[in-house]
Protein backbone atom coordinates (compact mmCIF):
# COMPACT_ATOMS: atom_id res chain seq x y z
CA UNK A 1 0.00 0.00 0.00
CA UNK A 2 1.27 3.45 -0.93
CA UNK A 3 0.45 6.90 0.43
CA UNK A 4 0.04 10.45 -0.78
CA UNK A 5 2.46 11.47 1.96
CA UNK A 6 5.99 10.64 3.09
CA UNK A 7 7.35 10.99 6.60
CA UNK A 8 10.97 11.75 7.55
CA UNK A 9 12.65 12.17 10.93
CA UNK A 10 15.61 14.50 11.42
CA UNK A 11 17.49 16.18 14.26
CA UNK A 12 15.52 18.94 15.95
CA UNK A 13 16.65 22.18 14.33
CA UNK A 14 17.61 20.58 11.01
CA UNK A 15 14.15 20.63 9.44
CA UNK A 16 15.04 23.46 7.03
CA UNK A 17 18.18 21.63 5.87
CA UNK A 18 16.16 18.46 5.31
CA UNK A 19 13.51 20.26 3.27
CA UNK A 20 16.16 21.95 1.12
CA UNK A 21 17.84 18.59 0.53
CA UNK A 22 14.56 16.90 -0.41
CA UNK A 23 13.76 19.74 -2.81
CA UNK A 24 16.98 18.86 -4.65
CA UNK A 25 16.66 15.07 -4.47
CA UNK A 26 12.92 14.67 -4.91
CA UNK A 27 11.27 17.85 -6.24
CA UNK A 28 7.98 15.92 -6.43
CA UNK A 29 7.85 15.85 -2.61
CA UNK A 30 6.51 19.12 -1.16
CA UNK A 31 6.71 19.87 2.60
CA UNK A 32 3.49 19.36 4.52
CA UNK A 33 2.67 18.76 8.20
CA UNK A 34 5.68 19.43 10.46
CA UNK A 35 6.69 19.08 14.09
CA UNK A 36 10.17 19.53 15.62
CA UNK A 37 12.32 16.72 14.24
CA UNK A 38 9.55 15.33 12.02
CA UNK A 39 8.53 16.51 8.55
CA UNK A 40 5.94 15.10 6.17
CA UNK A 41 5.96 15.62 2.41
CA UNK A 42 3.12 15.40 -0.12
CA UNK A 43 3.82 13.44 -3.29
CA UNK A 44 2.64 15.82 -6.01
CA UNK A 45 3.06 13.59 -9.07
CA UNK A 46 2.09 10.20 -7.66
CA UNK A 47 2.36 8.38 -4.37
CA UNK A 48 5.12 7.42 -1.94
CA UNK A 49 5.90 3.79 -1.26
CA UNK A 50 6.93 2.21 2.06
CA UNK A 51 9.95 0.73 0.30
CA UNK A 52 11.25 4.18 -0.69
CA UNK A 53 14.03 5.96 1.20
CA UNK A 54 15.52 8.92 -0.67
CA UNK A 55 19.25 9.26 0.13
CA UNK A 56 18.85 12.40 2.22
CA UNK A 57 21.74 12.99 4.62
CA UNK A 58 19.50 14.75 7.13
CA UNK A 59 16.74 12.11 7.24
CA UNK A 60 17.33 9.51 9.96
CA UNK A 61 14.45 7.47 8.57
CA UNK A 62 11.70 7.47 5.94
CA UNK A 63 8.22 5.99 5.92
CA UNK A 64 4.97 6.31 4.03
CA UNK A 65 2.77 8.51 6.19
CA UNK A 66 -0.73 8.09 7.57
CA UNK A 67 -0.48 11.35 9.51
CA UNK A 68 -1.71 11.89 13.08
CA UNK A 69 -3.96 9.19 14.57
CA UNK A 70 -6.20 10.40 17.38
CA UNK A 71 -6.94 7.06 19.07
CA UNK A 72 -5.50 3.61 19.64
CA UNK A 73 -8.19 2.20 17.35
CA UNK A 74 -7.06 4.55 14.57
CA UNK A 75 -3.43 3.40 14.98
CA UNK A 76 -4.51 -0.25 14.87
CA UNK A 77 -6.71 0.38 11.84
CA UNK A 78 -3.70 1.82 10.02
CA UNK A 79 -1.65 -1.25 10.97
CA UNK A 80 -4.35 -3.52 9.52
CA UNK A 81 -4.76 -1.43 6.37
CA UNK A 82 -1.06 -1.50 5.51
CA UNK A 83 -0.42 -5.07 6.68
CA UNK A 84 2.06 -4.08 9.40
CA UNK A 85 3.26 -7.00 11.51
CA UNK A 86 5.91 -5.19 13.59
CA UNK A 87 5.86 -2.02 15.71
CA UNK A 88 8.51 0.69 15.98
CA UNK A 89 7.26 3.18 18.60
CA UNK A 90 9.33 6.05 19.97
CA UNK A 91 8.77 9.49 21.51
CA UNK A 92 9.50 12.27 19.07
CA UNK A 93 12.79 14.09 19.77
CA UNK A 94 12.35 17.10 22.05
CA UNK A 95 15.63 18.87 21.33
CA UNK A 96 19.07 18.45 19.78
CA UNK A 97 21.09 15.51 21.15
CA UNK A 98 21.61 15.63 24.94
CA UNK A 99 19.88 19.00 25.26
CA UNK A 100 16.36 18.07 26.41
CA UNK A 101 15.55 18.63 30.13
CA UNK A 102 15.49 15.33 32.07
CA UNK A 103 11.96 15.97 33.35
CA UNK A 104 10.65 16.49 29.82
CA UNK A 105 12.41 13.33 28.64
CA UNK A 106 10.85 11.33 31.47
CA UNK A 107 7.38 12.65 30.65
CA UNK A 108 7.85 11.85 26.95
CA UNK A 109 9.01 8.30 27.71
CA UNK A 110 6.09 7.76 30.11
CA UNK A 111 3.66 8.87 27.40
CA UNK A 112 5.33 6.55 24.88
CA UNK A 113 5.12 3.66 27.33
CA UNK A 114 1.38 4.25 27.71
CA UNK A 115 0.97 3.89 23.93
CA UNK A 116 3.15 0.77 23.92
CA UNK A 117 0.93 -0.79 26.56
CA UNK A 118 -2.23 0.06 24.63
CA UNK A 119 -0.84 -1.43 21.40
CA UNK A 120 0.74 -4.48 23.04
CA UNK A 121 -0.60 -7.76 21.72
CA UNK A 122 -1.90 -6.20 18.53
CA UNK A 123 1.38 -5.37 16.75
CA UNK A 124 4.61 -7.05 17.86
CA UNK A 125 7.60 -5.00 18.95
CA UNK A 126 11.18 -6.15 18.45
CA UNK A 127 13.60 -6.45 15.53
CA UNK A 128 11.83 -6.96 12.19
CA UNK A 129 12.85 -9.30 9.40
CA UNK A 130 13.84 -7.98 5.98
CA UNK A 131 10.71 -7.58 3.89
CA UNK A 132 8.43 -7.18 6.92
CA UNK A 133 6.10 -4.17 7.05
CA UNK A 134 6.79 -2.07 10.13
CA UNK A 135 4.42 0.45 11.70
CA UNK A 136 6.31 3.61 12.74
CA UNK A 137 4.62 5.48 15.60
CA UNK A 138 5.91 8.78 17.03
CA UNK A 139 4.39 9.98 20.28
CA UNK A 140 4.45 13.37 22.00
CA UNK A 141 2.88 14.55 25.25
CA UNK A 142 -0.54 16.15 24.68
CA UNK A 143 -0.43 15.39 20.95
CA UNK A 144 -1.82 12.51 18.88
CA UNK A 145 0.86 10.13 17.62
CA UNK A 146 2.10 10.51 14.05
CA UNK A 147 2.00 7.17 12.20
CA UNK A 148 3.76 5.80 9.16
CA UNK A 149 4.94 2.47 7.80
CA UNK A 150 7.96 1.10 5.95
CA UNK A 151 9.15 -2.17 4.42
CA UNK A 152 12.20 -3.26 6.38
CA UNK A 153 15.61 -3.95 4.86
CA UNK A 154 19.33 -3.80 5.60
CA UNK A 155 19.73 -0.08 4.88
CA UNK A 156 16.57 0.97 6.70
CA UNK A 157 16.56 2.24 10.28
CA UNK A 158 17.07 -0.71 12.60
CA UNK A 159 15.32 0.67 15.70
CA UNK A 160 12.33 2.94 16.44
CA UNK A 161 12.78 6.51 15.28
CA UNK A 162 16.03 5.79 13.51
CA UNK A 163 17.76 5.56 16.89
CA UNK A 164 20.29 3.02 18.17
CA UNK A 165 20.15 0.93 21.31
CA UNK A 166 23.42 2.30 22.69
CA UNK A 167 24.20 2.42 26.41
CA UNK A 168 26.84 5.12 26.91
CA UNK A 169 29.41 4.19 29.59
CA UNK A 170 29.75 6.69 32.42
CA UNK A 171 33.52 6.94 31.97
CA UNK A 172 33.78 7.78 28.27
CA UNK A 173 36.04 10.81 27.70
CA UNK A 174 33.93 12.40 24.94
CA UNK A 175 30.77 12.15 22.84
CA UNK A 176 32.91 10.89 19.96
CA UNK A 177 32.54 7.37 21.43
CA UNK A 178 28.81 7.31 20.71
CA UNK A 179 29.26 8.89 17.28
CA UNK A 180 31.71 6.18 16.24
CA UNK A 181 29.59 3.37 17.72
CA UNK A 182 26.49 4.59 15.90
CA UNK A 183 28.46 5.20 12.71
CA UNK A 184 29.86 1.68 12.68
CA UNK A 185 26.44 0.16 13.27
CA UNK A 186 24.74 2.27 10.62
CA UNK A 187 27.44 1.89 7.96
CA UNK A 188 28.24 -1.79 8.63
CA UNK A 189 31.84 -0.89 7.81
CA UNK A 190 33.70 -4.22 7.60
CA UNK A 191 36.30 -3.60 10.30
CA UNK A 192 38.32 -6.72 11.10
CA UNK A 193 40.14 -7.67 14.30
CA UNK A 194 43.57 -6.06 14.31
CA UNK A 195 42.81 -3.47 11.61
CA UNK A 196 44.86 -0.30 12.01
CA UNK A 197 42.93 2.99 12.18
CA UNK A 198 44.63 6.34 11.60
CA UNK A 199 42.48 8.74 13.64
CA UNK A 200 42.89 12.49 13.05
CA UNK A 201 41.78 14.82 15.84
CA UNK A 202 41.58 12.00 18.37
CA UNK A 203 41.64 13.92 21.69
CA UNK A 204 40.33 13.36 24.27
CA UNK A 205 39.87 9.79 23.07
CA UNK A 206 36.21 8.80 22.85
CA UNK A 207 36.52 7.69 19.25
CA UNK A 208 39.81 5.93 19.94
CA UNK A 209 38.16 3.88 22.67
CA UNK A 210 35.27 2.94 20.37
CA UNK A 211 37.66 1.69 17.68
CA UNK A 212 39.64 -0.35 20.22
CA UNK A 213 36.40 -1.86 21.52
CA UNK A 214 35.62 -2.79 17.90
CA UNK A 215 38.85 -4.81 17.83
CA UNK A 216 41.10 -2.30 16.06
CA UNK A 217 44.52 -0.82 16.70
CA UNK A 218 44.68 2.97 16.56
CA UNK A 219 47.25 5.61 15.70
CA UNK A 220 45.67 8.57 17.51
CA UNK A 221 46.84 11.92 16.14
CA UNK A 222 46.25 15.11 18.14
CA UNK A 223 48.44 17.76 19.80
CA UNK A 224 46.01 17.84 22.73
CA UNK A 225 46.28 15.13 25.42
CA UNK A 226 44.17 11.96 25.36
CA UNK A 227 42.50 10.53 28.42
CA UNK A 228 45.12 8.43 30.28
CA UNK A 229 42.77 5.45 30.41
CA UNK A 230 42.50 5.54 26.61
CA UNK A 231 46.26 5.88 26.14
CA UNK A 232 46.69 2.77 28.31
CA UNK A 233 44.45 0.65 26.10
CA UNK A 234 46.22 -2.09 24.13
CA UNK A 235 46.97 -1.20 20.52
CA UNK A 236 46.86 2.60 20.98
CA UNK A 237 49.76 4.68 19.68
CA UNK A 238 49.58 8.43 20.30
CA UNK A 239 51.13 10.93 17.89
CA UNK A 240 51.11 14.30 19.68
CA UNK A 241 51.01 16.63 16.71
CA UNK A 242 48.62 18.32 14.35
CA UNK A 243 47.32 16.15 11.54
CA UNK A 244 48.66 18.69 9.05
CA UNK A 245 52.16 18.16 10.42
CA UNK A 246 52.19 14.39 9.92
CA UNK A 247 55.15 13.22 7.86
CA UNK A 248 53.99 10.83 5.15
CA UNK A 249 56.97 8.56 5.66
CA UNK A 250 56.02 8.06 9.32
CA UNK A 251 52.54 6.72 8.55
CA UNK A 252 52.39 2.90 8.82
CA UNK A 253 51.72 1.29 5.45
CA UNK A 254 49.18 -1.11 6.93
CA UNK A 255 46.61 1.57 7.84
CA UNK A 256 43.23 0.16 6.78
CA UNK A 257 40.88 2.93 7.94
CA UNK A 258 41.17 6.71 8.10
CA UNK A 259 38.97 8.32 10.77
CA UNK A 260 38.42 11.94 11.71
CA UNK A 261 36.29 13.96 14.11
CA UNK A 262 38.55 16.97 13.86
CA UNK A 263 37.00 20.33 14.67
CA UNK A 264 37.84 21.88 11.30
CA UNK A 265 35.72 22.65 8.22
CA UNK A 266 35.09 19.79 5.76
CA UNK A 267 37.20 21.51 3.08
CA UNK A 268 40.21 21.29 5.40
CA UNK A 269 39.49 17.62 6.10
CA UNK A 270 39.48 17.00 2.34
CA UNK A 271 42.83 18.76 1.98
CA UNK A 272 44.27 16.56 4.71
CA UNK A 273 42.95 13.41 3.05
CA UNK A 274 44.35 14.48 -0.32
CA UNK A 275 47.78 15.06 1.23
CA UNK A 276 47.80 11.80 3.19
CA UNK A 277 46.30 9.58 0.49
CA UNK A 278 49.65 8.61 -1.18
CA UNK A 279 50.86 7.21 2.17
CA UNK A 280 47.79 4.98 2.55
CA UNK A 281 48.14 2.26 -0.12
CA UNK A 282 46.11 -0.31 1.80
CA UNK A 283 43.23 1.95 2.81
CA UNK A 284 39.87 0.13 2.86
CA UNK A 285 37.74 3.08 3.82
CA UNK A 286 37.17 6.34 5.67
CA UNK A 287 34.98 6.96 8.71
CA UNK A 288 34.54 10.71 9.02
CA UNK A 289 32.52 13.03 11.23
CA UNK A 290 32.24 16.25 9.21
CA UNK A 291 31.40 19.49 11.00
CA UNK A 292 28.52 21.62 9.71
CA UNK A 293 30.14 24.91 10.64
CA UNK A 294 27.58 27.09 8.85
CA UNK A 295 24.77 27.06 6.29
CA UNK A 296 27.30 27.29 3.47
CA UNK A 297 28.87 24.00 4.52
CA UNK A 298 25.41 22.41 4.48
CA UNK A 299 24.69 23.73 0.98
CA UNK A 300 28.01 22.44 -0.31
CA UNK A 301 27.75 19.03 1.36
CA UNK A 302 26.88 17.24 -1.93
CA UNK A 303 30.05 18.58 -3.57
CA UNK A 304 32.06 17.61 -0.47
CA UNK A 305 30.85 14.02 -0.78
CA UNK A 306 31.59 14.07 -4.51
CA UNK A 307 35.14 15.18 -3.74
CA UNK A 308 35.59 12.02 -1.64
CA UNK A 309 34.71 9.99 -4.74
CA UNK A 310 37.35 11.90 -6.69
CA UNK A 311 39.83 10.94 -3.97
CA UNK A 312 39.19 7.28 -4.75
CA UNK A 313 36.07 6.29 -2.81
CA UNK A 314 33.99 3.69 -4.65
CA UNK A 315 30.97 4.30 -2.43
CA UNK A 316 30.09 7.27 -0.21
CA UNK A 317 27.26 7.18 2.33
CA UNK A 318 26.42 10.02 4.72
CA UNK A 319 23.83 10.40 7.45
CA UNK A 320 23.16 12.67 10.40
CA UNK A 321 22.86 10.05 13.12
CA UNK A 322 21.19 10.50 16.54
CA UNK A 323 24.51 11.32 18.25
CA UNK A 324 25.37 14.03 15.72
CA UNK A 325 24.67 17.65 16.51
CA UNK A 326 26.07 20.07 13.91
CA UNK A 327 27.88 17.28 12.11
CA UNK A 328 27.28 14.22 9.94
CA UNK A 329 28.85 10.77 9.76
CA UNK A 330 30.36 9.67 6.44
CA UNK A 331 31.39 6.16 5.39
CA UNK A 332 33.53 6.07 2.25
CA UNK A 333 34.51 2.63 0.94
CA UNK A 334 37.74 2.56 -1.02
CA UNK A 335 38.01 -1.10 -2.01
Amino acid sequence: MRSEFALAVCQVGMERALKAEVARLRPDLHPGFQRPGLVTFKATTGTFGPDEAPPAVFARMWAASAGPCLTTDAVLATARDVGATRLFLAPRDLAAPDEAPPAALAAAEADAERWRAELAGSVRAGPPRDGETVLDVFTAVDEPPVVGWHVHGPWRHQAPGGTFDVVVPADIPSRAWRKVVEGLRWSRAPLQAGDLVLELGAAPGGGTRAFVEAGCRVVAVDPMPLDPAVVALPGVQVVARRAGDLKLGAIPADVRWLASDAGIPPRDVLRLIERLRPALPNLRGMLLTLKLNDDGVIRHLPSTLEQLRKLGAREVHARQLPANRRDVFVYARMK
